[in-house]
């Protein structure tokens, strides 16, 4: 056997070393993520509204397949899809299953209700609905905090939120605001507590928020640790006109935009969409203003291969989504936005400028 080995060795060790090589490269992580194109949905699928033809709306959201902190054999066969996008992992997002579910699930069940509340204002139709506060979505930093994820912020600083009464708003009035880089930021002191009251599990709770340090390639700023939305209660039966949500099998906020833009669209009967496909992404608030969203590239590239007539995006993810834009041959229209208005002024200027 020994005499057997050594005659045929190179054969057993180099397919050994080999093996070992690539078990290695695919169980040691980096410190990238990756993000993949997945689904185009047709938002038509999400809402119906009594008495409104849907069918002539072409709306339709964009999703990605995220994959954190991929081993190095991933990592590099990433390289050889002209579509996948590769990007720094965040030490303060949390990775895992349970939270994942959990804060996609909350966000996407908000940006339901906004898109709804931003269509029906925008569109001058009666919607019923309460507001109900401020719903934490996500949680990071490396510590636990005493704020989870569903709690909704009825009360800052002992003062009562409103819609015009934000958590940023008390603190602001509190504590002052300082500005960096043309943005305007919220005085709080890294290491100090500040006071929220919180509905959790149907009681409130007075938990103490303490402020952390949060860094990245700008340097380190105060953070409380957590996002949130507002949170809202529709009733279905008395808005004019009645609407119904199929809630779709997905998870996070980025289809809010979408989704408003559809229900505008259905519900004035403008058929701004009809002959166009329309793709967008963006998180939405009920006033309509948009919002930055994740794995923007990797949705530019979605929408590339669906052969979108025009990507909606927010202003504020434009860059990122422009950089990718450029990498492709495309007919596509890259449009940046900050609010549902300006894709509704976009596409009614399309209209226009083809008569």
């Amino acid at each position: 056997m020994l005499k057997l080995f050594k005659k045929f060795r190179l054969l057993v060790i180099i397919p050994s070393i080999i093996t070992i090589i690539f078990v290695s490269l695919s169980v040691i992580p980096t410190d990238y993520d990756l993000y993949l194109p997945a689904t185009v949905d047709d938002i038509r699928e999400i809402y119906t509204f009594e008495g409104v033809d849907t069918s002539d709306v072409n709306v339709s959201s964009v999703s990605v397949y995220s994959y954190y902190n991929v081993s190095v054999l991933n990592y590099l066969q990433s390289f050889l899809n002209p579509y996948a996008v590769r990007d720094e992992h965040n030490k303060y997002v949390n990775t895992s299953i349970s939270y994942g579910h959990t804060s996609g699930s909350i966000q996407n069940n908000v940006s339901l209700d906004n898109s709804l509340i931003a269509a029906y204002r925008f569109a001058g139709k009666d919607i019923k609905y309460t507001f109900k506060g401020y719903i934490i979505h996500s949680v990071f930093g490396l510590e636990k905090s005493s704020i989870e994820l569903g709690d909704i912020i009825i009360k800052c600083e002992g003062v009562e939120l409103k819609e015009d009464v934000t958590i940023a708003s008390v603190l602001a009035s509190k504590y002052g605001t300082y500005e960096k880089d043309g943005l305007h930021y919220v005085n709080i002191e890294i290491g100090k507590g500040y006071n929220f009251t919180v509905k959790r599990d149907g009681e409130e709770l007075d938990i103490v928020v303490k402020a952390f340090g949060y860094e990245d390639e700008e340097g380190v700023t105060p953070s409380l640790g957590f996002n949130f939305y507002q949170k809202y209660s529709l009733s279905k039966k008395q808005s004019n006109p009645v609407f119904d949500i199929d809630n779709p099998n997905t998870y996070g906020p980025s289809a809010g935009f979408v989704q408003a833009l559809f229900a505008y669209d259905a519900l004035t009967g403008e058929n701004l969409t009809k002959d166009l496909h329309v793709i967008g992404t963006g998180t939405i608030d009920s006033f309509g203003n948009v919002g930055s969203i994740g794995g923007v590239k990797a949705k530019v590239a979605a929408a590339v291969l669906d052969k979108a007539d025009i990507f909606f995006v927010p202003s504020s993810n434009y860059d990122d989504a422009y950089e990718q834009y450029c990498k492709y041959n495309t007919n596509m229209k890259l449009v940046k936005i900050d609010t549902l208005q300006d894709a509704i002024d976009y596409l009614k200027g399309m209209e226009v400028s083809n008569d």
